[in-house]
């Protein structure tokens, strides 16, 4: 599977047959997954790789995905949460239309910051920048 920006990946988890799509990204040693995990370091790779590779981990985790629809996501209300969003500019899973619109879902304290040059795997790529961002949300 080749990642794109949008919904294109959503769709094939929820029109692809369950359990066959996991089937084929954990063949010839998850070759599909490591594309997937490009750009992680080696042991972050094998970490995620043993914890999907347990009976039913990834097929629970695409069934996660399956389970969400514009619908549904329509009529969740509004959070009054502080909430903080960090999302990076090199990410292709979600663009920046879907990042930025995040804000009209939020009523309550919010802070939309930008990560530039980093993917999809925040906490694993950019991990001190992360951390700080987080650590100063929580204190306040």
């Amino acid at each position: 599977m080749t990642s794109t920006r949008g919904r294109g990946y959503m769709r094939a988890f929820r029109e692809g047959e369950r359990g066959a799509l996991e089937t084929s990204w954990l063949a010839d040693d998850a070759a599909v997954l490591r594309g997937l995990f490009a750009g992680l370091p080696a042991e972050a790779v094998d970490a995620h790789l043993a914890v999907l590779r347990e009976p039913g981990a990834l097929v629970g985790a695409v069934d996660w995905y399956r389970a969400m629809s514009g619908r549904t996501s329509a009529a969740t209300p509004a959070s009054a949460v502080p909430t903080l969003y960090v999302w990076s500019d090199d990410d292709p899973a979600l663009g920046p239309a879907a990042a930025e619109a995040t804000a009209d879902l939020v009523t309550g304290p919010y802070r939309f910051e930008v990560l530039r040059g980093v993917g999809h795997w925040i906490p694993e790529l950019a991990s001190a920048a992360f951390t700080e961002l987080l650590l100063a949300h929580l204190r306040g």
